[in-house]
């Protein structure tokens, strides 16, 4: 998708309408809040107490967190991390080294 500021210099969306989809993580980013905030309405609501019921909920987030950071960690393409496919180090330290020579 294209567009043109006042500079009339071209820009472009690098998303459109249809690339945008959640990824797993970010459906574990809504539901967290989610498991908290029904336990507390549930209790407020049926006059259980509160602390058992946000105990379970803490619990449902802490297995949402440990499946998002340990069983389907994010695969960053970030530089840390990224390797420089002739010499496999780290792309960073390929670019310092061709630099100083």
């Amino acid at each position: 998708m294209e567009r043109t500021d006042t500079d009339q210099r071209t820009m472009v969306s690098r998303t459109t309408p249809t690339d945008v989809a959640l990824s797993r993580h970010d459906v574990a980013l809504g539901v967290i809040p989610v498991f908290l905030a029904l336990p507390a309405l549930a209790a407020v609501l049926s006059g259980l107490p509160v602390p058992p019921l946000l105990g379970a909920g803490a619990v449902a987030c802490a297995l949402v967190v440990a499946d998002v950071c340990f069983l389907h960690p994010p695969a960053g393409t970030g530089v840390v991390g990224r390797r420089d496919d002739a010499t496999g180090r780290p792309e960073e330290a390929t670019r310092r080294r061709r630099r100083t020579g």
